[in-house]
């Protein structure tokens, strides 16, 4: 968005008080996305064809990025649920997704124009994984288990070559060996509670399957990868080991331990034949050998310890990479993500680190070419809280200046309980982390200068420091049923909470003592907000109602009620630094209405605002109004006029929090 270039005035309509008219200017370009699906094993892959390009699954959408600049990002939309699963072929020209609910279609997609060329219907459930075959030629797809098939397609016409009955029924992955045999003859393998090794006549539209023998081992196998030459399998287990199966006779070779909490993910390393990395549920990225004896020890002789367990592998050119005899720089850098929502950028080798720290032992500072390198964090479940701090806040330890010459510092919860304390500039920086396991969900937030309260579903109000995440302090049973709204009084010496049963309740900041209780909501408050004299709140609710209190008297002394629908946001209009005289309300009639503090009716009703509910809303100081809904659409409005200004296909499912930087320039949704 962008400020306001030209004003002009006339008169309301239909006998509504008049409003001061303006023309402006906005428009809305994206300047970063951020998030990850990270429970999608193999949801991230770097373009074969673009080392510097990179794919990933972010809830019913792909993201296509750069690894390391911000901007130039593209979405691969389509998917109408969550993406289960992602393969990009060999050549970097296609990649295929699926997708878990009723329509369970596998989407086939050409990377270099963007576009969904084949939408492939026949699974039902779920798509539990895909994979490419070696000349881009096929795809294999297996059902969840209550599907229970299992396809092969032609990735030209979206024609099904063959199909059956998916064993192991259970199926987590999928692997095509690399040999194909006269242009037609293929090899793939499903892995699960069995594994099963399966054979494509392409030509005559014939599969057959063969289960590998184990002999007394049982494993439930969740990751597989042939070797070059497809002689052998390699099937990664929940148990942390890695067993190799012979291709000619399908019977059990090997099994190597090479970590803990199961080997997730594998993948070839092409610096060396034979030599694989391990992705493992606890955090290690470990070497597997086939070509090696393994011994016990193997497990805890891993490459990196990373956040979280390792849920997707992928190799990059790196910059400043090893060398071959003839000069050709080869690739040295995998990047791994973590359930923890972390994307690394990993050297391939420990030992690279070992003999440069030995050289380096005098300085200091490590060579960050040898070190895990954190390219992104970001939440791992649905964003349902965005808050700008303060422009002096503080956030991180080593944080002394916040702002510095970046956009400012944002707070944002997510479902999972997940807090976060960001600088922008514009790519986030998370430089605080909190939250709970317990299991409770953050329903509102405030930060301040140097803290950030939180209202939660237990009731509680929790307090967490913005240098070091810590939390600071608890008030506990704050509103029965949960804490769904909380205001900051201008001085911080008081502050406001609203509960889901209607109350509004006002406290001392020091001592966190019960100052007063308000009570007309019949529904659960949706704001409160505390206006510059620090005497009067005004607090929205999903009873309709805005009502302006008297905090000296303990008294209604204003109220407006929206004529349908209930109110889910509200904003008021801090113009220039001045305090609020009006106001903007958003709900479930998916209208914008517009209100002045000392008048009973709506100034203006800006009715069919959005397709479905609006959830969400922000004012920026320069009049430009942002809106978020349940139809996944992000808007800018004109305050004085109720113009539209632009509008965005933002996210994949319903835009739960927008927020405008303090100078208007920057606007962050989350979903």
């Amino acid at each position: 968005p962008t400020r306001p270039d030209a004003t002009m005035s006339r008169d309301g309509a239909d006998g509504a008080p008049p409003m001061r008219k303006r023309v402006r200017a906005a428009r809305l370009t994206l300047a970063h996305a951020s998030g990850l699906s990270a429970s999608v094993v193999g949801g991230f892959a770097c373009d074969p064809a673009d080392a510097s390009r990179a794919y990933y699954v972010a809830g019913g959408n792909v993201v296509s990025a750069p690894l390391k600049t911000v901007g130039q990002q593209g979405f691969l939309r389509g998917h109408d649920g969550d993406i289960t699963c992602m393969a990009v072929s060999n050549s970097g020209r296609y990649m295929a997704t699926g997708q878990a609910g009723v329509n369970a279609d596998v989407r086939v997609w050409d990377l270099v124009t963007g576009e969904c060329v084949h939408v492939l219907s026949e699974h039902d459930e779920g798509v539990a994984c895909v994979a490419f075959s070696a000349d881009d030629r096929l795809i294999a797809s297996c059902g969840v288990p209550s599907d229970g098939k299992l396809f092969v397609w032609d990735v030209e016409t979206g024609g099904i070559v063959a199909n059956g009955p998916c064993e192991p029924r259970d199926a987590k992955a999928v692997a095509f060996s690399p040999v194909v045999v006269s242009g037609i003859f293929y090899t793939f393998a499903c892995a699960g509670a069995d594994v099963v090794v399966y054979g494509v006549d392409a030509a005559e539209g014939k599969m057959g399957g063969q289960k590998c023998g184990v002999g007394h081992t049982k494993r439930q196998y969740c990751s597989a990868i042939f070797d070059d030459d497809g002689e052998r399998l390699h099937c990664g287990s929940t148990s942390g080991d890695v067993a190799s199966f012979g291709t000619a006779g399908c019977v059990l070779r090997a099994l190597a331990p090479c970590c803990k909490g199961g080997a997730l993910v594998l993948a070839k390393d092409p610096t060396e034949e034979g030599r694989f990395l391990v992705g493992g549920g606890d955090g290690t990225v470990s070497v597997f050998n086939p070509l090696r004896p393994p011994t016990v020890l193997d497990a805890l002789d891993h490459v990196w310890k990373l956040k979280g367990a390792v849920t997707s592998l992928s190799f990059v050119d790196g910059e400043g990479g090893v060398t071959d005899g003839d000069g050709n720089r080869i690739v040295d850098r995998v990047v791994a993500c973590t359930s923890e929502g972390m994307k690394y950028l990993c050297p391939t080798r420990k030992r690279l680190h070992d003999a440069r720290a030995a050289q380096n032992s005098s300085k200091n500072d490590a060579d960050p070419s040898t070190e895990p390198l954190l390219l992104e964090e970001s939440h791992v479940a649905p964003v349902k809280l965005v808050k700008f701090a303060p422009e002096n806040a503080v956030f991180g330890a080593k944080n002394a200046n916040a702002n510095g010459d970046g956009i400012g510092s944002c707070v944002s919860a997510s479902s999972d309980g997940a807090l976060r304390g960001w600088t922008l500039d514009p790519r986030p920086n998370a430089l605080m982390r909190a939250g709970l396991r317990t299991g409770a969900k953050p329903l509102c937030v405030a930060p301040t200068t140097s803290t950030t309260m939180t209202g939660w579903d237990d009731g509680n109000v929790r307090c967490h420091s913005n240098a070091t995440g810590e939390l600071l302090w608890t008030l506990p049973d704050a509103h029965v049923g949960g804490v769904s709204a909380i205001g900051v009084a201008v001085g911080q010496h008081f502050f406001v909470t609203g509960g889901v049963k209607g109350e509004v309740r006002v406290w001392d900041s020091r001592s966190r003592r019960l100052i007063s209780t308000l009570k007309e909501h019949c529904q659960a408050v949706v704001g409160v907000e505390c206006l510059g004299d620090d005497v009067h709140v005004v607090s929205a609710s999903r009873d309709r109602s805005i009502i302006t209190w008297d905090l000296v008297h303990e008294r209604r002394v204003a109220q407006h009620t929206q004529r349908v629908g209930s109110i889910n946001a509200f904003e008021l209009f801090r113009a220039d630094g001045r305090d609020a005289t009006r106001m903007v309300s958003v709900g479930q009639d998916r209208s914008l209405s517009f209100w002045d503090l000392m008048e009973d009716r709506a100034l203006q009703v800006v009715p069919g605002a959005h397709a479905q509910e609006c959830t969400c809303a922000s004012l920026s100081p320069h009049g430009v109004l942002a809106t978020g809904s349940k139809d996944q659409s992000v808007k800018l409005w004109d305050f004085e006029t109720g113009a539209l200004l632009a509008a965005e296909h933002a996210h994949c499912e319903a835009v739960r929090a927008v927020a405008f930087s303090h100078d208007g320039s920057t606007l962050v949704s989350g979903g």
